[in-house]
């Protein structure tokens, strides 16, 4: 009895390590860049919506040259599945009641002034609202198994 205990947690380890289930997803890899009126937009979100219902999203943070890589939720390496995806960009800053820029984690620098209530910061987006929604983003990438898969979107007022 014990040896077949043994065995069949063997057999469900060896499962687990193998990829059986959403971590072993057949992605692609999915590299681009993204621009807003020709310049390079830094800390972007990037997300692929899939047209098709069972479908799965994909995302990614543009680096200091606009540049991404996406990741699946589930798979084990970046990449995205082969699809139909509108895109999605945003980039938000959060700010003051004034409209500056709030920046976290900075204090008085004199200890014994009253200290005043935090106020919640307002986030104010960088980008044009409407490419925030995928249905009015007209932002769109087609994933294929032989493709390059390298998209550039070019983002303008």
């Amino acid at each position: 009895m014990k040896r077949n205990t043994l065995l069949l947690g063997l057999l469900v380890f060896t499962l687990l390590l193998t990829g059986c289930g959403p971590s072993g997803l057949p992605v692609i890899r999915v590299t681009g860049k993204v621009t807003f009126e020709g310049d390079s937009v830094e800390g972007a979100n990037i997300l692929f919506v899939p047209v098709e219902s069972d479908g799965r999203s994909a995302s990614g943070l543009t680096d200091a040259n606009g540049e991404f890589l996406l990741m699946t939720q589930g798979a084990t390496q970046n990449g995205v599945l082969p699809g139909s995806y509108r895109v999605v960009v945003s980039k938000y800053m959060d700010v003051d009641e004034q409209g500056n820029p709030v920046v976290f984690g900075s204090a008085s620098s004199d200890p014994s002034a009253p200290s005043e209530p935090q106020k919640q910061p307002i986030s104010k987006p960088l980008l044009p609202l409407k490419y925030e929604r995928a249905e009015t983003s007209g932002l769109n990438a087609e994933v294929t198994k032989g493709g390059a898969n390298v998209f550039t979107f070019e983002l303008t007022k």
